[in-house]
């Protein structure tokens, strides 16, 4: 009687790993949420001395409501926006954009407006009263100044602009430092996962290397900086329209762009992390008998995938790392979990019945 060895079977690396992926989220985690990241850079300044701004839709026929207010950078990376807003019977249009908002807008040296990538503060609807709204973001390096722009994109409606504050903000001593630590962790994890996959791939076990080649590219375009993955995104954009840009100029144009990358950054969510949940169901029930055990283990799998892959983004510049996008990657995951168990489920019976 001959007995496989541990190596190879593999056994003992996959939970290793799995081990190790939760020691590291459980660190990231604690890393950027359970200490204080910022500290001043510099004094908040109140960018409505004269007191609040009302903009008022049906004062303007041919053009939408709005203010700007230019802030010039004063060296800090982050900046931290604080408003109080109100909204009063915007009437939301066909559109999502199509409506009341707050937006700030980086500028460059020769003067140009990133506006295909605006970090949105607020967006407002109907009535909604006064609360303060924040958002952080870190200027790229050759940003010169920021513009602030409140607007109603809509033909009825007001928006109350009670104060608007912006704090400079910096990194406080380490926190870059352990950032690097524990991205070097998972680099070097990631590398051991690959070393597992060939492995495994050269003993002809092929399941893992199905995962890999699915689960990889999106984990890399999930991560990648926003910069790198810029051109792409506009490409496909302009080519595929889900926003209604097209007949919309000035303004409009450059709020349906905005909203079209979110709309297509948002499918493309779904449909990476459907892609990895039928990879995960496929890898794991492929001509086996599809239990529980394993449609637990395929959704435990897709699950914490997708966490890993929004938390990653922490370390991305100008990534952020929301609990919408958490939400939208366990649903589309699991719902392609159930979806493709099913199909392996009528399957196989398929094949039973033929025999």
């Amino acid at each position: 009687m001959t007995t496989s060895s541990a190596a190879d079977r593999g056994l003992p690396a996959a939970p290793f790993l799995i081990g190790a992926t939760l020691l590291l989220v459980c660190l990231t985690l604690l890393h950027f949420h359970g200490m204080p990241r910022f500290q001043p850079a510099g004094q908040p300044v109140s960018l409505l001395e004269t007191g609040p701004v009302r903009l008022d839709a049906s004062d303007h026929d041919s053009a939408f409501a709005r203010l700007e207010i230019m802030y010039p950078r004063q060296g800090a990376a982050f900046l931290q926006i604080e408003s109080r807003l109100a909204a009063t019977g915007i009437v939301r249009g066909d559109r999502s954009w199509q409506q009341g908002r707050l937006v700030a807008l980086q500028v460059r040296p020769d003067g140009r407006l990133q506006v295909d990538l605006p970090h949105v503060v607020a967006r407002l609807s109907g009535d909604r009263p006064g609360r303060i709204h924040r958002a952080t973001f870190r200027m790229a390096d050759d940003t010169v100044a920021v513009l602030l722009r409140a607007e109603i994109l809509s033909t009825k409606g007001t928006l109350d602009l009670q104060s608007l504050r912006l704090k400079p903000l910096e990194e406080r001593p380490g926190f870059s430092r352990g950032s690097m630590f524990i991205a070097g962790c998972w680099l070097l994890l990631a590398l051991m996962i690959s070393g597992w996959v060939f492995g495994s791939v050269r003993q002809r076990r092929w399941r893992p290397g199905l995962v890999y080649l699915v689960a990889a590219p999106v984990l890399l375009l999930s991560a990648a900086p926003a910069a790198l993955t810029g051109p792409l995104r506009l490409g496909v954009a302009r080519s595929l329209d889900l926003a209604g840009m097209a007949g919309h100029t000035g303004r409009a144009a450059e709020a349906a762009l905005s909203t079209n990358l979110f709309s297509l950054a948002k499918t493309g969510h779904v449909l990476m992390f459907a892609t990895v949940g039928i990879a995960f169901v496929f890898a794991i029930g492929w001509r086996r008998a599809v239990g529980v055990r394993r449609l637990l283990l395929a959704l435990g799998l897709t699950a914490c995938f997708g966490l890993v892959a929004e938390m990653l983004q922490l370390f991305s510049p100008n990534r952020t790392a929301t609990l919408f996008d958490v939400s939208v990657n366990l649903a589309s995951g699991t719902g392609s979990v159930l979806i493709a168990t099913l199909a392996l489920l009528l399957w196989n019976r398929l094949g039973r019945s033929r025999h």
